[in-house]
């Protein structure tokens, strides 16, 4: 049964809503992918993670910040072997980069390389300029604990860093802000 239902000029069938709805949840559950947040998403059982990073997001510890979050105050859980993509985008007046270290502190004042092969941004030292972009791929592993960090000399020790978790014994990604 349709129903017709008026909103001051418009007008809209009753039962097309309640259809659309349910058939756009069936299309998220088909596909596999959970949205965390608005900065990850994975599907479990293709083992991914899809990963932003916004460099100088907001006024947070001057702009040097990723996602908004400085000195570890934000933690990224990876399942191991899970496949991680991500979507790099610096918003600062000033160039960025991002690279996976160690959890070591201190955090050295210009990273030589990344503790995961393929973990790091182009242009890690000099860093990207405003609305610079990059994008990598790598597999999270082994287990331990990093930090994401940016490569521009000094600015890992000015606080831009978060942490990363690749956990073993994860049954799925987490982001705790």
């Amino acid at each position: 049964m349709q129903r017709l239902i008026r909103f001051g000029r418009f007008a809209l069938l009753a039962s097309a809503v309640a259809v659309a709805q349910p058939a756009f949840a069936q299309a998220a559950r088909a596909s596999g992918t959970v949205t965390v947040n608005r900065y990850l998403t994975y599907n479990a059982a293709a083992k991914t993670v899809a990963l932003t990073l916004v460099a100088g997001q907001g006024s947070a510890n001057g702009g040097m910040s990723f996602n908004g979050g400085f000195s570890g105050n934000q933690t990224i859980t990876i399942p191991a072997g899970w496949t991680v993509s991500w979507q790099f985008t610096n918003q600062d007046a000033v160039p960025h980069s991002a690279v996976v270290l160690r959890d070591s502190m201190p955090l050295p004042a210009e990273p030589q390389g990344p503790a995961i092969p393929r973990a790091y941004t182009a242009h890690l030292t000099d860093g990207l300029p405003t609305n610079g972009t990059d994008a990598t791929t790598f597999v999270a592993a082994p287990a331990g604990a990093y930090v994401i960090a940016c490569g521009v000399p000094g600015h890992a020790l000015s606080g831009m860093w978060i942490r990363l978790v690749v956990a073993s014994g994860a049954a799925a990604p987490s982001y705790r802000m």
